[in-house]
């Protein structure tokens, strides 16, 4: 096989189809992670749906915020395949490891501005029905900042690859 016949042209390619499809399927597999190996013990389903709804039921809460993290999904899923498309990665494995930096590099940006917009704007860390995010999230844990950047690199892969698998 010739290199041609194995490189991968995003170029002018973009499906905002399929760069939605890989945002939802990729905050499917992260949406609980970090909580469920307990690196955090932020709620994230209920912090956004509590929100905008601060008092209402915990099923409500969690529908809310379950919708908000999936539009995030949807829309963070054109971004990355905005940014893989611009860059045009010649191979699979290229795109992967683009992947994983858009999504390090989300992470990262997301542990430093979300504590202040909890802070700013949410009722229950007003009220202190949750708890003050602090400096990198790391009121809701230690391992919080090293989880959420965690999760959003695996978004990056998985968003990444399952963009590249359609429109590769």
């Amino acid at each position: 096989m010739t290199g041609s016949i194995l490189a991968l042209s995003l170029s002018g390619n973009y499906d905002p189809g399929a760069a939605v499809l890989g945002g939802l399927v990729a905050m499917l597999a992260v949406i609980y992670g970090g909580r469920a190996m307990g690196m955090t013990t932020m709620d994230l389903l209920r912090t956004l749906g509590t929100m905008v709804a601060p008092d209402s039921s915990k099923q409500t809460a969690y529908g809310i915020g379950l919708m908000m993290h999936l539009m995030m999904g949807a829309l963070f899923g054109l971004v990355h395949a905005g940014v893989l498309t611009a860059f045009d990665p010649t191979s699979s494995g290229d795109a992967t490891i683009l992947g994983l930096v858009i999504g390090l590099v989300h992470g990262l940006i997301v542990t430093m501005a979300l504590p202040m917009m909890l802070t700013m704007a949410h009722p229950l860390v007003h009220r202190g029905d949750i708890a003050q995010p602090r400096i990198a999230l790391t009121g809701f844990g230690a391992m919080t900042p090293v989880g959420v950047t965690m999760a959003h690199g695996v978004f990056g892969l998985v968003a990444g690859a399952v963009y590249v698998g359609i429109v590769g």
